[in-house]
């Protein structure tokens, strides 16, 4: 009996979960490598088809994604919430009594709970850097743009996702109409529920969008160079990780983060 033939989604979300399965050195980005030194080099030959495969399902957007890494304008964002009086207490009872065991590091390891704990958002800063416009003065121009990239949401604001998202075959075939008032609308807690179990699955290419799953009627996942990024620094954290900087902040800094954008 023939197993079925997995969908695009299913089968790069399978693509990428199999290149955490690559042997990589302890710390690529280390101080011992040699200046410039490329991670990938170190990817032992038999693991090599998996970059090449993923290179050939999106030829124009890996190489661009990896550029991102490599020039380091990725940061990942953590909000952290605001602290409660039983946090400030157990924080205070953490840094008089208690002490740090020997080959354990508190603060990445605080850091690495905090990503997982609280939410976070990328912030990449374009690769192209803008040429001043009349009537600006160079200093407000050149500076490169910058775009949010949400994982869990699968979004991101630059434009080429956008495109991605909405390509123009699919557009002139069928209006995007959005009928507020038909029947066959889910209802608002139906969409809740599917959200949920969504949440509680394991990772997807493509996260929480319904994009190239069955049933939605769309064929494969948008994705653009910002985003293929971060999943590729997320998922594959054991070689790329360390090309992605963190920083974490309040809600407040946070929201503005966002806003200046």
């Amino acid at each position: 009996m023939t197993s079925p033939v997995p969908t695009p989604r299913q089968f790069i979300t399978s693509l990428i979960d199999s290149l955490t399965s690559i042997p990589t050195p302890a710390d690529p980005t280390s101080s011992t490598a040699p200046a410039g030194a490329n991670p990938l080099k170190l990817i032992p030959p038999a693991y090599r088809p998996l970059l090449t495969t993923l290179h050939a399902l999106y030829p124009l957007t890996l190489l661009p994604a990896l550029d991102l890494l490599d020039r380091r304008l990725a940061t990942r964002i953590v909000v952290n919430p605001p602290y409660s009086p039983q946090d400030a207490t157990s924080a205070l009872e953490t840094e008089t009594g208690a002490e740090t065991a020997p080959g354990h590091d508190n603060g990445n390891q605080g850091k690495k709970e905090a990503a997982t704990r609280n939410p976070s958002f990328y912030i990449v800063r374009s690769a192209q850097p803008q040429h001043p416009r009349r009537g600006h003065t160079s200093s407000e121009t050149t500076s490169s743009l910058s775009y949010v990239v949400r994982l869990d949401a699968w979004n991101c604001t630059c434009a080429a996702f956008a495109f991605a998202a909405f390509p123009r075959e699919d557009r002139e075939k069928h209006a995007y109409v959005i009928d507020l008032y038909s029947p066959s609308r889910p209802s608002t807690a139906s969409i809740e529920q599917e959200g949920k179990s969504l949440r509680e699955a394991e990772w997807q290419f493509g996260a929480l969008s319904l994009d190239g799953t069955e049933g939605s009627g769309i064929a494969g996942v948008p994705c653009c160079k910002h985003l293929l990024a971060c999943v590729l620094a997320e998922r594959w954290s054991g070689l790329l990780g360390g090309y992605v900087d963190e920083r974490v902040v309040g809600r407040e800094e946070g929201a503005g983060l966002v806003a200046d954008i």
